[in-house]
């Protein structure tokens, strides 16, 4: 998502909050892929807890998940009106999984964009096969 969405809207108003936890034994806080995400909007929280994929695994609006009850690799897009107080407000859109789900993440993020800037967000189309002659 670096390079598809947040390289290509470099003067885009946005808040990026990586949380990233252990989810399979490989994982870990000395292993998470530091240069994956490395834009400067974007804020990284390693929680060791599982908190948050925990809160949002646990309420209906967000699916049902097999690992634990805890939402994990998704993304969660909130307008600029969000609050954040028993539950956060204002939800735009989500996806699961993040890379399985980026088209969605476009669409929901481009009216939140100038519209200069939504032009980028368009889901790519993919290649055509030339016609047989």
């Amino acid at each position: 998502m670096q390079d598809e969405i947040l390289d290509s809207l470099p003067s885009a108003d946005l808040k990026v909050y990586a949380v990233w936890f252990n989810m399979f034994s490989t994982d870990s806080r000395e292993s998470w892929p530091r240069d994956l995400l490395t834009d400067p909007r974007a804020l990284h929280f390693w929680d060791e807890g599982r908190i948050v994929g925990r809160w949002y695994g646990g309420h209906p609006d967000y699916g049902t998940f097999e690992e634990d009850g805890v939402l994990w690799d998704a993304w969660l897009l909130y307008g600029p009106e969000a609050l954040w107080s028993d539950r956060p407000s204002h939800l735009v859109g989500w996806g699961y999984t993040i890379a399985g789900k980026r088209d969605e993440l476009r669409r929901s993020l481009a009216p939140l964009v100038l519209p200069s800037e939504a032009a980028v967000l368009r889901p790519r189309q993919p290649a055509r096969a030339a016609p047989a002659p």
